[in-house]
């Protein structure tokens, strides 16, 4: 009996517990208090590491969004290691940011880790609204599996004017591989790194271009080939392991973060680095700030002896995407077209954070850190004025323009225009996901195998023959020419 009746009674308070989480979470429902989980990494969410700075940026999509946000931060530079990471254990978060996208997304819509957007993007008023073509260089099976936050991406050669003069060196926007080579090696032995470049090898298909080289899997003349393996590519690597011999390719590129990379010629320590042509108006404010000002010189594209030649064009560079896993969906979709179209959230979260957090105005009108921000690494940036969908009026602004930056923003907006007609090929999204179980599964190795190979060829730790005669035993190791042809017989 005292057991029947202690069951009862357990019985009855875990109905009593039950009732009230029901009504609990009935409750977050009516409020409308879905929690998500959102990823993207410092050099974005406010540009500043101060957890209350991050926390304000989070309040502000908070109070657009009615979703509450459990924010994931990573600095810039460990930010890709950590999402590979959540990635891989599943714990993925509702929302983030990728970057290389046009090879990564491919990879995750094959192994079923990211949601298809196309839906919620066509019944989004705002992402609805966006050009089409934003979506077309990455279409999978027909559908959209991300949204894109800025215009396509491309890379040119920012050179320092004031280096070039001092040293005598002359170069169009449109050099040849010769013209280059011979000009920037004026820079060397003269106490600057003449070229500086980053780690990041995907930025080798800069000089691929020149050579008519595409440094991956890819369709050419109606057929898929291994681009690693050709002649061009040859004479690509030949090229690039020649300007390193000279001294002109940064000696220390293999551990050289993009953010060093760039404060090294804001500072004038090194005449040159490739860099994304919506950056222009960074190199204005930070060699300003540097007291380093010059103008710089963008080479667009390298002319190769058979007249090939294009910028470096990463079409969807960087971009959200929602997990598949989510069990709010459409609460992270919110979130994704709030932070992409609003026109109080875009500049906060990509651009210039909050005013009484991130900054203050002075008498001018001048954006000035406040202490927390200056503190904490905050260094604001106007490229949103120029890449961001969000419609702005440049000559109405809430804050004052410097006077470097009212020539400085026109000049990137022409070179935006300018690139337009320079762009490389971009043949990332050739092979369609399913067309290879092979390919899709091995594609991340593929990719990490040439590029080491790629690296160790340029900086002499292997000849080109020795590297070429390691990928191919790679290759042959995946079973690389049954890969293609399953991908042939699937045109």
């Amino acid at each position: 009996m005292r057991i029947a009746k202690r069951f009862a009674l357990l019985l009855t308070i875990l109905l009593i517990a039950l009732t009230a989480i029901g009504a609990a979470g009935q409750k977050d429902a009516k409020d409308g208090k879905v929690t998500i989980t959102l990823a993207a990494p410092d050099n974005t969410y406010g540009l500043s590491t101060d957890p209350q700075l991050q926390g304000a940026i989070t309040d502000l999509i908070e109070e657009k969004t009615g979703v509450k946000i459990e924010p994931i931060i990573p600095p810039l530079a460990s930010y890709t290691d950590k999402i590979t990471t959540l990635v891989n254990s599943g714990d993925i978060p509702d929302l983030f940011t990728i970057a290389q996208a046009m090879t990564k997304i491919p990879t995750m819509v094959a192994r079923e880790q990211i949601l298809d957007l196309t839906d919620y993007i066509k019944n989004s008023p705002a992402l609805s609204a966006l050009d089409s073509s934003l979506f077309q260089d990455l279409q999978i099976d027909g559908k959209t599996y991300f949204v894109p936050y800025n215009y396509p991406k491309s890379k040119a050669i920012f050179i320092r004017k004031d280096l070039m003069d001092q040293y005598g060196v002359k170069l169009s926007s449109t050099p040849t591989v010769e013209e280059f080579r011979r000009e920037m090696a004026k820079f060397v032995g003269k106490g600057v790194i003449p070229f500086n470049f980053p780690k990041w090898v995907d930025n080798f298909q800069f000089f691929y271009n020149s050579f008519g080289a595409w440094g991956g899997v890819y369709l050419k003349d109606g057929s898929f080939v291994d681009g690693f393996q050709t002649p061009e590519m040859r004479a690509a690597l030949t090229y690039l392991r020649q300007l390193y011999s000279d001294g002109v390719l940064n000696q220390e590129f293999i551990t050289t973060e993009n953010n060093d990379m760039r404060e090294k010629t804001y500072t004038a320590q090194a005449a040159s680095s490739i860099d994304y042509v919506t950056n222009y108006i960074n190199y204005v404010q930070n060699t300003t700030a540097a007291n380093k000002y010059t103008e710089m010189h963008l080479v667009y594209k390298l002319i190769g002896p058979e007249g090939y030649g294009g910028s470096l064009n990463e079409a969807t560079q960087t971009a959200f995407v929602v997990s598949a896993r989510s069990k709010n969906p459409d609460a992270a979709v919110k979130v994704l077209e709030t932070i992409v179209t609003d026109s109080d959230v875009y500049p906060a979260f990509f651009g210039i954070g909050l005013e009484g957090h991130h900054y203050t105005l002075d008498d001018q009108g001048t954006i000035v850190a406040t202490n927390r921000a200056a503190n904490s690494g905050y260094k604001y940036t106007l490229n949103y004025l120029s890449d961001s969908f969000i419609d702005i009026d440049v000559d109405n602004l809430p804050f004052a323009l410097s006077d470097d930056l009212k020539t400085g923003l026109p000049a990137q907006i022409q070179h935006i225009q300018a690139m337009q007609a320079n762009l490389g090929p971009n043949h990332a999204a050739d092979v369609p996901v399913g067309a290879s179980l092979s390919y899709d599964r091995v594609a991340p190795s593929i990719k990490s195998t040439r590029e080491s190979i790629a690296t160790k060829i340029v900086v002499g730790t292997v000849t080109l023959e020795q590297g070429m005669a390691e990928y191919d035993n790679f290759w042959k190791s995946i079973n690389g020419p049954k890969i293609l042809e399953e991908l042939n017989a699937s045109l």
